[in-house]
């Protein structure tokens, strides 16, 4: 009779070793948690556009994707938690610096954008000539709708992506996007200024809609629809000038351009896409979009500049 030899794992314990351990069934489980927990949320709540809410889901999906290196959760709070206070902080501080509607600018962006066309028409008005039926919803509004919404979260999450895999590159984005916010803060408070819808209402120039807070209408989401009518919350009513909704994926394209042909193409229609959606929707002039770019690309030479300019001068 062969004896089975005493060092062979016996089978039982060949299956006990396989079974996964508590940390490996927390991996898996955590982020489907997560993942079923935010859907549940907005299907019962609505998307969380608001920056607590926004902030609150990215700790923790940050949490549920990172539950294997759980120890990094302390530098996490500690990276995150002041950019969330500062911005929130901006969102306060924006809505202090505000005018009667009637009162702020409005002329001067008229002037430059009717000089950004041939005929001098005003492309706001004339591209909602063309295009617009509040009687119908076509696809254009509903995909004007979807891009307009990216605003309140892109940014964000790839702030989260980035922050898990690419950590070196995290402080410079953050340290861009603070600056570019906070000169939209100065701008808003320096000049502050009428958005074509509200031009409109004023009698400054034709007809125009609002197309987001349409889209909400014909979605059959009324209480969405009177936030971003009534100004409410997040907006700002005379916080036309700049538009950070311009900014932020132009801002996006200038991060992110030595990362390949293909990310500069798909950046770069983003950033056009969110252009005419803002000038489309009524939203924004065109020069306030410009004045965005030109926000960004001052936010990267300040950023980029000032840690050259420091190690020139301990030279």
């Amino acid at each position: 009779m062969i004896e089975a030899d005493q060092n062979e794992p016996s089978p039982a314990g060949a299956i006990q070793s396989k079974r996964p351990t508590l940390g490996r069934v927390l991996a898996i489980t955590a982020p489907i948690v997560f993942t079923v927990s935010l859907v549940v949320s907005i299907l019962i709540n609505g998307a969380p556009i608001a920056r607590d809410q926004m902030f609150l889901w990215l700790l923790l999906g940050m949490a549920a994707f990172s539950i294997s290196a759980w120890r990094r959760w302390g530098l996490m709070l500690l990276e995150w938690l002041p950019f969330f206070g500062l911005l929130v902080a901006y969102d306060y501080l924006r809505g202090a610096a505000s005018v009667k509607e009637a009162d702020a600018w409005v002329q001067p962006q008229i002037a430059v954008d009717r000089a950004l066309t041939l005929d001098g028409a005003l492309p706001t008005v004339w591209l909602q000539q063309q295009l617009y039926d509040p009687a119908h919803l076509p696809w254009y509004d509903v995909l004007a709708w979807c891009v307009y919404m990216t605003h309140f979260f892109v940014i964000w999450i790839i702030a989260a992506v980035i922050w898990r895999f690419a950590h070196d590159r995290f402080r410079r984005y953050v340290a861009v996007l603070v600056t570019v916010t906070l000169f939209g803060f100065l701008t808003y408070w320096l000049y502050p200024a009428q958005p074509p819808w509200l031009a409109s209402n004023l009698g400054e120039i034709g007809h125009v809609s609002r197309i987001v807070p349409s889209v909400w209408g014909h979605l059959g989401l009324p209480t969405a629809q009177t936030f971003f009518e009534t100004g409410d919350g997040l907006v700002n009513l005379v916080a036309a000038m700049p538009s950070l909704h311009a900014a932020y994926p132009f801002m996006l394209l200038i991060f992110f351009w030595s990362s390949g042909w293909w990310v500069r193409i798909g950046l770069g229609l983003y950033t056009l896409a969110m252009a005419f959606t803002l000038t489309y929707g009524g939203e924004h002039f065109i020069v306030d979009a410009l004045f965005g770019y030109v926000l960004v690309l001052l936010a990267f030479a300040l950023v980029d500049g000032v840690p050259r300019l420091v190690a020139w001068a301990r030279r």
